[in-house]
Protein backbone atom coordinates (compact mmCIF):
# COMPACT_ATOMS: atom_id res chain seq x y z
CA UNK A 1 0.00 0.00 0.00
CA UNK A 2 1.45 3.11 -1.16
CA UNK A 3 1.77 5.62 2.15
CA UNK A 4 0.98 9.71 1.36
CA UNK A 5 2.58 12.60 2.17
CA UNK A 6 1.59 16.05 2.78
CA UNK A 7 4.01 18.61 3.36
CA UNK A 8 2.73 22.09 4.34
CA UNK A 9 4.96 25.05 4.51
CA UNK A 10 4.40 28.19 6.10
CA UNK A 11 5.66 31.18 4.46
CA UNK A 12 4.82 34.26 6.64
CA UNK A 13 6.85 37.81 7.76
CA UNK A 14 5.44 40.24 9.77
CA UNK A 15 5.49 43.90 9.32
CA UNK A 16 7.43 44.39 12.20
CA UNK A 17 6.77 47.43 14.71
CA UNK A 18 9.02 50.89 15.55
CA UNK A 19 9.78 51.17 19.16
CA UNK A 20 9.42 54.23 20.52
CA UNK A 21 7.06 56.27 18.20
CA UNK A 22 4.34 57.92 20.60
CA UNK A 23 5.65 61.78 20.09
CA UNK A 24 6.37 61.63 16.29
CA UNK A 25 2.60 60.62 15.97
CA UNK A 26 1.15 63.06 18.51
CA UNK A 27 3.02 65.49 16.91
CA UNK A 28 1.01 64.98 13.72
CA UNK A 29 -1.46 67.76 12.86
CA UNK A 30 -4.35 68.24 10.35
CA UNK A 31 -3.69 66.80 7.02
CA UNK A 32 -0.02 64.88 8.21
CA UNK A 33 -3.08 62.46 9.57
CA UNK A 34 -3.08 60.32 6.90
CA UNK A 35 -1.92 56.16 6.25
CA UNK A 36 0.98 56.49 4.47
CA UNK A 37 2.06 59.01 7.15
CA UNK A 38 1.22 57.21 9.98
CA UNK A 39 2.74 53.93 8.29
CA UNK A 40 6.32 55.41 7.42
CA UNK A 41 6.44 55.73 11.41
CA UNK A 42 5.04 53.09 12.75
CA UNK A 43 6.38 50.20 10.62
CA UNK A 44 10.04 49.75 11.07
CA UNK A 45 10.30 49.31 7.00
CA UNK A 46 14.21 49.69 7.40
CA UNK A 47 14.59 46.62 9.21
CA UNK A 48 11.56 44.88 7.22
CA UNK A 49 13.12 44.90 3.99
CA UNK A 50 16.77 44.02 5.49
CA UNK A 51 15.23 40.95 6.96
CA UNK A 52 13.30 40.18 3.69
CA UNK A 53 16.23 40.60 1.57
CA UNK A 54 17.98 37.82 3.78
CA UNK A 55 14.85 35.18 3.68
CA UNK A 56 14.60 35.71 0.08
CA UNK A 57 17.88 34.71 -0.88
CA UNK A 58 18.88 32.14 1.69
CA UNK A 59 15.63 30.41 1.88
CA UNK A 60 12.33 31.55 -0.68
CA UNK A 61 14.32 32.05 -3.98
CA UNK A 62 17.09 28.65 -3.40
CA UNK A 63 13.65 26.79 -1.81
CA UNK A 64 11.20 27.48 -4.37
CA UNK A 65 13.88 27.05 -7.26
CA UNK A 66 14.90 23.38 -6.14
CA UNK A 67 11.08 22.90 -6.23
CA UNK A 68 10.53 23.32 -9.08
CA UNK A 69 13.74 21.23 -9.95
CA UNK A 70 11.77 18.19 -8.22
CA UNK A 71 8.70 18.12 -9.98
CA UNK A 72 9.60 15.24 -12.48
CA UNK A 73 10.48 13.63 -9.00
CA UNK A 74 6.67 13.90 -7.88
CA UNK A 75 7.35 16.82 -5.52
CA UNK A 76 4.39 18.58 -4.30
CA UNK A 77 3.47 21.02 -1.41
CA UNK A 78 0.82 22.82 0.29
CA UNK A 79 2.03 26.11 1.18
CA UNK A 80 -0.04 28.89 2.59
CA UNK A 81 1.23 32.77 1.99
CA UNK A 82 0.43 35.33 4.54
CA UNK A 83 -0.71 38.29 3.55
CA UNK A 84 1.29 40.43 5.33
CA UNK A 85 4.30 38.52 3.49
CA UNK A 86 2.90 39.11 0.07
CA UNK A 87 2.29 42.81 0.78
CA UNK A 88 6.52 43.12 1.34
CA UNK A 89 7.08 40.58 -1.52
CA UNK A 90 5.27 42.93 -3.63
CA UNK A 91 7.23 45.94 -2.78
CA UNK A 92 10.89 44.80 -2.40
CA UNK A 93 11.04 40.99 -3.91
CA UNK A 94 8.49 40.71 -6.76
CA UNK A 95 10.34 37.91 -7.71
CA UNK A 96 9.35 35.56 -5.62
CA UNK A 97 5.73 36.16 -6.48
CA UNK A 98 6.97 35.37 -9.80
CA UNK A 99 8.89 31.75 -8.46
CA UNK A 100 5.79 30.58 -6.49
CA UNK A 101 2.89 31.68 -9.75
CA UNK A 102 4.92 29.44 -12.18
CA UNK A 103 4.73 26.47 -9.01
CA UNK A 104 1.06 26.75 -8.93
CA UNK A 105 0.82 27.20 -12.53
CA UNK A 106 2.44 23.88 -12.64
CA UNK A 107 0.61 22.32 -10.11
CA UNK A 108 3.55 21.63 -7.70
CA UNK A 109 2.09 24.07 -5.21
CA UNK A 110 -1.41 24.03 -4.01
CA UNK A 111 -2.27 26.99 -2.36
CA UNK A 112 -3.76 27.42 1.45
CA UNK A 113 -6.03 30.14 2.85
CA UNK A 114 -5.32 31.71 6.28
CA UNK A 115 -6.32 35.35 7.70
CA UNK A 116 -4.54 37.57 5.60
CA UNK A 117 -2.67 39.55 8.37
CA UNK A 118 -1.79 36.15 9.86
CA UNK A 119 -3.96 38.03 12.78
CA UNK A 120 -5.85 36.98 15.61
CA UNK A 121 -8.96 37.92 14.18
CA UNK A 122 -10.66 34.52 15.42
CA UNK A 123 -10.45 35.94 18.99
CA UNK A 124 -11.82 38.95 17.92
CA UNK A 125 -14.88 38.70 16.15
CA UNK A 126 -16.34 36.12 13.55
CA UNK A 127 -17.24 38.76 11.13
CA UNK A 128 -13.43 40.13 11.23
CA UNK A 129 -12.33 36.34 10.79
CA UNK A 130 -14.27 35.62 7.88
CA UNK A 131 -13.24 38.88 6.78
CA UNK A 132 -9.72 38.53 7.08
CA UNK A 133 -10.11 35.05 5.50
CA UNK A 134 -12.41 35.88 2.08
CA UNK A 135 -9.50 39.04 1.42
CA UNK A 136 -6.61 35.83 1.76
CA UNK A 137 -8.51 34.02 -1.02
CA UNK A 138 -9.47 36.61 -2.98
CA UNK A 139 -5.66 37.82 -2.85
CA UNK A 140 -4.54 34.13 -3.57
CA UNK A 141 -7.45 34.37 -6.73
CA UNK A 142 -6.18 37.12 -8.09
CA UNK A 143 -2.25 36.96 -7.92
CA UNK A 144 -2.28 33.32 -8.38
CA UNK A 145 -5.25 32.05 -10.61
CA UNK A 146 -6.39 30.09 -7.55
CA UNK A 147 -8.76 29.98 -5.25
CA UNK A 148 -8.08 27.78 -2.08
CA UNK A 149 -10.49 25.08 -0.55
CA UNK A 150 -7.94 24.38 1.91
CA UNK A 151 -7.56 26.44 4.81
CA UNK A 152 -5.85 26.63 8.33
CA UNK A 153 -6.62 29.61 10.77
CA UNK A 154 -3.28 31.60 11.74
CA UNK A 155 -0.63 29.38 13.24
CA UNK A 156 -3.28 26.50 13.31
CA UNK A 157 -5.21 28.01 16.06
CA UNK A 158 -8.61 25.91 15.94
CA UNK A 159 -11.56 25.73 17.93
CA UNK A 160 -14.76 23.93 16.87
CA UNK A 161 -16.78 27.70 16.00
CA UNK A 162 -14.21 28.53 13.89
CA UNK A 163 -14.06 25.61 11.92
CA UNK A 164 -18.03 26.32 11.11
CA UNK A 165 -16.38 29.88 9.97
CA UNK A 166 -13.77 28.64 7.87
CA UNK A 167 -16.31 26.36 5.91
CA UNK A 168 -18.11 29.77 5.54
CA UNK A 169 -15.62 31.24 3.92
CA UNK A 170 -15.26 28.19 1.33
CA UNK A 171 -13.04 25.78 3.29
CA UNK A 172 -13.53 22.03 2.30
CA UNK A 173 -10.24 20.86 4.77
CA UNK A 174 -9.08 22.41 7.23
CA UNK A 175 -5.80 21.57 8.94
CA UNK A 176 -4.45 21.88 12.31
CA UNK A 177 -2.82 20.75 14.93
CA UNK A 178 -2.45 16.64 16.04
CA UNK A 179 -2.72 17.55 19.99
CA UNK A 180 -2.06 14.54 21.81
CA UNK A 181 -4.94 15.42 24.76
CA UNK A 182 -7.30 15.84 21.98
CA UNK A 183 -6.40 12.40 19.72
CA UNK A 184 -6.73 10.57 23.20
CA UNK A 185 -6.07 7.15 21.80
CA UNK A 186 -5.98 8.13 18.34
CA UNK A 187 -3.50 8.89 15.45
CA UNK A 188 -3.08 12.11 13.55
CA UNK A 189 -2.55 9.73 10.68
CA UNK A 190 -6.20 9.38 9.87
CA UNK A 191 -8.80 11.82 8.54
CA UNK A 192 -11.38 13.75 11.03
CA UNK A 193 -14.93 15.49 10.56
CA UNK A 194 -16.27 18.29 12.73
CA UNK A 195 -18.73 18.64 14.37
CA UNK A 196 -21.74 20.94 12.93
CA UNK A 197 -19.44 21.22 9.67
CA UNK A 198 -19.02 19.08 6.70
CA UNK A 199 -15.36 20.22 6.92
CA UNK A 200 -12.47 17.52 6.70
CA UNK A 201 -9.78 17.87 9.58
CA UNK A 202 -6.07 17.03 8.49
CA UNK A 203 -3.78 16.60 11.46
CA UNK A 204 0.09 17.68 11.60
CA UNK A 205 1.93 15.22 13.15
CA UNK A 206 4.55 17.04 15.37
CA UNK A 207 6.90 14.59 16.18
CA UNK A 208 7.85 13.92 12.05
CA UNK A 209 7.42 17.72 11.58
CA UNK A 210 10.11 18.79 14.51
CA UNK A 211 12.35 16.10 13.09
CA UNK A 212 13.13 18.61 10.31
CA UNK A 213 11.97 21.92 12.04
CA UNK A 214 13.73 21.78 15.11
CA UNK A 215 16.15 18.89 15.01
CA UNK A 216 17.58 18.55 12.23
CA UNK A 217 20.79 20.58 12.72
CA UNK A 218 21.47 19.24 16.43
CA UNK A 219 24.32 17.48 16.46
CA UNK A 220 23.72 16.12 19.83
CA UNK A 221 19.89 14.17 18.69
CA UNK A 222 20.70 10.92 18.72
CA UNK A 223 19.34 10.82 15.26
CA UNK A 224 21.54 13.23 13.32
CA UNK A 225 22.22 13.20 10.72
CA UNK A 226 18.59 13.08 9.25
CA UNK A 227 19.42 11.76 5.48
CA UNK A 228 16.04 11.49 3.59
CA UNK A 229 16.11 7.70 3.54
CA UNK A 230 15.98 7.47 7.28
CA UNK A 231 13.11 10.04 6.68
CA UNK A 232 11.53 7.86 4.42
CA UNK A 233 11.53 5.14 6.22
CA UNK A 234 9.84 6.78 9.09
CA UNK A 235 7.24 7.87 7.45
CA UNK A 236 6.69 4.59 5.70
CA UNK A 237 6.51 2.89 9.13
CA UNK A 238 4.14 5.11 10.41
CA UNK A 239 0.59 3.86 10.79
CA UNK A 240 -2.24 5.85 9.14
CA UNK A 241 -3.89 6.71 5.67
CA UNK A 242 -1.28 9.36 5.54
CA UNK A 243 1.19 11.77 6.96
CA UNK A 244 1.13 15.88 7.34
CA UNK A 245 4.45 17.10 7.93
CA UNK A 246 3.63 21.31 8.71
CA UNK A 247 6.42 23.19 8.87
CA UNK A 248 7.62 27.28 8.62
CA UNK A 249 9.14 27.45 5.10
CA UNK A 250 12.40 29.20 6.37
CA UNK A 251 13.31 25.72 7.63
CA UNK A 252 15.08 25.48 4.42
CA UNK A 253 18.13 28.00 3.97
CA UNK A 254 17.05 30.46 7.52
CA UNK A 255 16.39 28.29 10.45
CA UNK A 256 18.77 25.71 8.96
CA UNK A 257 21.50 27.22 6.80
CA UNK A 258 22.91 25.49 3.58
CA UNK A 259 26.01 24.37 5.53
CA UNK A 260 23.63 22.00 7.34
CA UNK A 261 22.65 20.28 4.50
CA UNK A 262 18.76 20.99 4.45
CA UNK A 263 18.74 21.56 1.32
CA UNK A 264 20.56 18.43 0.10
CA UNK A 265 17.90 16.93 1.92
CA UNK A 266 14.62 18.25 0.61
CA UNK A 267 16.77 17.39 -3.19
CA UNK A 268 16.57 13.73 -2.00
CA UNK A 269 13.34 13.46 -0.11
CA UNK A 270 11.12 12.73 -3.33
CA UNK A 271 13.42 10.11 -4.93
CA UNK A 272 13.64 8.49 -1.40
CA UNK A 273 10.13 8.56 -1.24
CA UNK A 274 9.43 6.55 -4.48
CA UNK A 275 11.82 3.77 -3.43
CA UNK A 276 10.10 3.90 0.10
CA UNK A 277 6.87 3.62 -1.93
CA UNK A 278 5.61 7.41 -0.36
CA UNK A 279 3.54 9.34 -2.61
CA UNK A 280 3.26 13.18 -1.98
CA UNK A 281 0.06 15.07 -2.26
CA UNK A 282 -2.13 17.28 -2.11
CA UNK A 283 -4.47 18.30 1.38
CA UNK A 284 -7.44 19.26 -1.19
CA UNK A 285 -7.41 15.32 -2.84
CA UNK A 286 -8.73 14.46 0.48
CA UNK A 287 -11.78 16.45 0.42
CA UNK A 288 -14.40 14.11 -0.54
CA UNK A 289 -12.93 11.29 1.46
CA UNK A 290 -14.79 9.86 4.32
CA UNK A 291 -13.85 10.30 7.70
CA UNK A 292 -12.95 7.61 9.95
CA UNK A 293 -13.92 9.51 13.26
CA UNK A 294 -15.11 12.64 14.32
CA UNK A 295 -13.27 15.19 16.27
CA UNK A 296 -14.64 17.50 19.10
CA UNK A 297 -12.71 20.31 19.73
CA UNK A 298 -14.32 22.98 22.12
CA UNK A 299 -11.49 24.76 23.38
CA UNK A 300 -8.57 26.42 21.83
CA UNK A 301 -5.69 24.07 20.09
CA UNK A 302 -2.48 25.10 17.47
CA UNK A 303 0.91 24.22 17.15
CA UNK A 304 2.86 26.78 18.98
CA UNK A 305 5.02 25.74 21.91
CA UNK A 306 4.62 22.53 24.51
CA UNK A 307 1.29 23.88 25.19
CA UNK A 308 -0.15 23.48 21.72
CA UNK A 309 -2.83 25.82 22.55
CA UNK A 310 -3.31 30.00 22.63
CA UNK A 311 -0.42 30.71 24.96
CA UNK A 312 2.28 31.51 23.19
CA UNK A 313 0.05 35.22 21.84
CA UNK A 314 -2.79 35.05 25.11
CA UNK A 315 -0.72 33.91 27.92
CA UNK A 316 -0.26 36.60 30.00
CA UNK A 317 -1.63 39.73 30.63
CA UNK A 318 0.79 42.25 28.69
CA UNK A 319 -0.66 40.45 25.78
CA UNK A 320 -3.91 40.54 26.58
CA UNK A 321 -4.03 43.82 27.50
CA UNK A 322 -2.73 44.77 24.25
CA UNK A 323 -4.64 42.96 22.70
CA UNK A 324 -8.02 44.62 23.80
CA UNK A 325 -6.46 48.39 23.72
CA UNK A 326 -5.83 47.51 19.60
CA UNK A 327 -9.04 46.35 19.28
CA UNK A 328 -10.54 49.06 21.33
CA UNK A 329 -9.37 51.46 18.58
CA UNK A 330 -10.70 49.41 15.53
CA UNK A 331 -14.02 51.46 14.52
CA UNK A 332 -12.18 54.41 15.40
CA UNK A 333 -8.91 53.63 12.85
CA UNK A 334 -11.46 52.16 10.19
CA UNK A 335 -13.54 55.37 10.61
CA UNK A 336 -10.38 56.98 9.36
CA UNK A 337 -9.02 55.33 6.58
CA UNK A 338 -6.91 53.46 8.78
CA UNK A 339 -8.24 49.89 8.57
CA UNK A 340 -5.12 48.32 6.84
CA UNK A 341 -2.90 49.94 9.23
CA UNK A 342 -5.46 48.32 11.97
CA UNK A 343 -5.30 45.30 10.88
CA UNK A 344 -1.59 45.06 10.34
CA UNK A 345 -1.90 45.39 14.44
CA UNK A 346 -3.78 42.81 15.31
CA UNK A 347 -0.19 40.33 13.58
CA UNK A 348 -0.28 37.77 15.74
CA UNK A 349 3.54 37.90 15.77
CA UNK A 350 3.68 41.47 17.80
CA UNK A 351 1.86 39.44 20.41
CA UNK A 352 3.89 36.56 20.46
CA UNK A 353 6.86 39.14 20.91
CA UNK A 354 5.04 39.47 24.29
CA UNK A 355 5.32 35.73 25.54
CA UNK A 356 7.53 35.38 28.91
CA UNK A 357 7.59 32.08 28.96
CA UNK A 358 10.77 29.79 30.03
CA UNK A 359 12.52 26.84 28.87
CA UNK A 360 12.30 25.73 25.40
CA UNK A 361 9.34 27.23 24.16
CA UNK A 362 10.56 30.32 26.15
CA UNK A 363 14.16 29.74 23.75
CA UNK A 364 12.45 29.83 20.45
CA UNK A 365 10.21 32.95 21.18
CA UNK A 366 13.17 34.59 21.85
CA UNK A 367 14.76 33.38 18.56
CA UNK A 368 11.93 35.21 16.62
CA UNK A 369 11.98 38.49 19.29
CA UNK A 370 13.46 41.55 17.63
CA UNK A 371 12.98 43.71 20.98
CA UNK A 372 15.18 43.27 23.99
CA UNK A 373 11.89 42.22 26.21
CA UNK A 374 8.57 40.80 26.26
CA UNK A 375 7.78 44.65 28.07
CA UNK A 376 9.67 46.44 24.73
CA UNK A 377 7.20 44.45 23.09
CA UNK A 378 4.53 45.35 24.66
CA UNK A 379 5.28 49.09 25.49
CA UNK A 380 6.02 49.53 21.32
CA UNK A 381 2.06 48.43 20.92
CA UNK A 382 1.18 50.36 23.37
CA UNK A 383 2.72 53.45 22.40
CA UNK A 384 1.23 53.33 19.08
CA UNK A 385 -2.29 52.82 20.40
CA UNK A 386 -1.81 56.16 21.96
CA UNK A 387 -0.61 58.17 20.02
CA UNK A 388 -2.51 57.10 16.96
CA UNK A 389 -5.42 58.47 19.20
CA UNK A 390 -3.48 61.17 20.04
CA UNK A 391 -2.65 61.85 16.17
CA UNK A 392 -6.21 61.83 15.41
CA UNK A 393 -8.01 64.14 18.18
CA UNK A 394 -5.55 66.77 17.22
CA UNK A 395 -6.51 66.32 13.68
CA UNK A 396 -10.08 67.05 14.92
CA UNK A 397 -10.62 63.76 14.01
CA UNK A 398 -12.37 62.22 17.08
CA UNK A 399 -13.17 64.94 20.23
CA UNK A 400 -12.03 62.52 22.81
CA UNK A 401 -11.46 58.69 22.95
CA UNK A 402 -10.52 56.56 25.96
CA UNK A 403 -9.10 52.99 26.48
CA UNK A 404 -11.09 50.80 28.41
Amino acid sequence: MVRKLILFLEMHQPRRLRYGVLDKLCDLRGDEVEESTINSIIFNDEVNREILNRVADKSYVPTLELMRDLANDGFKAAISISGSLIDQLLMWRPEVIDLLRDLVRRGIIELVAEPYHHSLASFISGDLFLEELRDHVEMNRSLFGQAPVVFENTEFLYRNDWGVLMEKAGASVVLTEGVDWVLGWRSPTYLYGAPNSRIRLLLRHYRLSDDIGFRFSNRSWDQWPLTADKYMAWVRATPGDFVLVGLDFETFGEHHWRESGIFDFLTWLPKEARRADVEFIHPSSLANDEPIDYLDIPSVISWADVEKDDSAWQGNDLQRIALNHVVSIGNLMRAHGLEKTWKYLLTSDHYYYMSMKHGPSGEVHNYFNPYNSAFTAFKTVEDIVVGITCALANAGKVRSHVIK
